[in-house]
């Protein structure tokens, strides 16, 4: 396992390399800019607008949508479910630098001050699928959310650096405020056009899908104390496994109370392939489970900054997400 370990981080570009930072960020662009110029039919109409950009227009729009011939339909589909992933774990190591840069301490406090930036992700998410964003609707659908939402993270985490060398607050404490707020206006928006409509909530659905992930949350802390690993419950990684069982949770609740189709690729392959309900409960449980062990296993022998982004990465990919199911359904979208 520790060879493992090793090998990744020796391909991971130091911080301290600002031509070589430059190359890293700027190479996709210009391999992606050279091939819409050398290639636009194949390289923009084909993959582009068919499985990326076209995608996010016909869910903006709420239907199919065409460009030059080339048809586009909402939602998610294998090639940008594969690209958006790995956009974001390229990702990481700029953020990785960036962080250095501010001499951030990377500790469960800051993970926690992420969070409610996360879930104002989700929140905005679900207010896009009531249809309350209008024309601004195409920044909160996936990627363009994630670019929104990793622009205010790293803007909150200069403005807390700078509050901090002023002796004024913490990163982690600017960080969850600027989280909290942007958290709290979101979903209070999303129940206040519940409340002022005709559809009656679903007040059961985020009480038993957090119920839910909390529960098994649990039995995973218990569970974890007959296995001689400590940092099995560490609290970044009790984050990281409410996250993903959140998300787990609003797909159960979703597919057996209420008719809905799990949105990932692997999800709805693996429900379509079992008609079991809760077959991506227990799938998600298991890779979870599995994921987090060998990070638990691996803590003292990787470089601390990379087990702290990567241990938070698997919670922040559940956490909007549950976020997200658990509003529509609660307003009936």
């Amino acid at each position: 396992m520790s060879t493992v370990t090793r090998r990744v981080e020796t391909v991971l570009p130091e911080t301290g390399s600002r031509e070589w930072w430059a190359l890293y960020l700027l190479a996709p662009l210009v391999l992606l800019g050279g091939g819409i110029l050398v290639f636009p039919t194949l390289v923009y109409d084909r993959f582009i607008w068919q499985y990326l950009w076209g995608p996010v227009v016909a869910d903006a729009a709420g239907q199919p949508v065409t460009h030059e011939g080339v048809r586009a339909v909402q939602g998610y589909n294998a090639v940008n479910t594969v690209i958006y992933l790995a956009a974001v774990v390229y990702s990481l190591p700029g953020l990785r630098a960036y962080l250095d840069q501010l001499d951030v301490t990377f500790d469960a406090r800051l993970a926690y001050g992420f969070a409610p930036i996360i879930i104002a992700g989700g929140a905005m998410r679900a207010l896009e699928d009531l249809g309350l964003l209008g024309d601004y609707a195409v920044w909160f659908i996936t990627p363009s959310i994630y670019i929104v939402v990793t622009a205010v993270t790293i803007l909150a985490l200069g403005v807390g650096a700078l509050l901090r060398d002023q002796n004024i607050g913490s990163i982690p404490l600017t960080v969850g405020l600027v989280g909290s707020v942007w958290a709290v206006g979101a979903v209070w928006w999303a129940v206040w056009h519940g409340l002022s409509t005709s559809t009656p909530l679903r007040l059961w659905v985020p009480v038993a899908t957090t119920g839910i992930a909390l529960g098994v949350t649990a039995l995973y802390y218990w569970g974890a104390s007959f296995v001689n690993i400590t940092h099995l419950r560490h609290p970044l990684i009790l984050l990281a496994v409410f996250g993903q069982l959140w998300d787990a949770a609003q797909n159960l609740i979703g597919v057996t109370f209420l008719g809905y189709s799990p949105k990932l690729v692997v999800t709805n392959l693996v429900y379509q392939a079992t008609g079991f309900s809760g077959s991506t409960f227990v799938l998600k449980l298991v890779v979870t489970v599995g994921i987090v062990w060998y990070l638990a296993d691996a803590k003292e022998e990787m470089n601390h900054t990379w087990w702290w982004l990567m241990t938070f990465f698997i919670g922040a990919i559940g956490l909007p997400m549950g976020v997200r199911g658990s509003l529509r359904m609660l307003l009936g979208a």
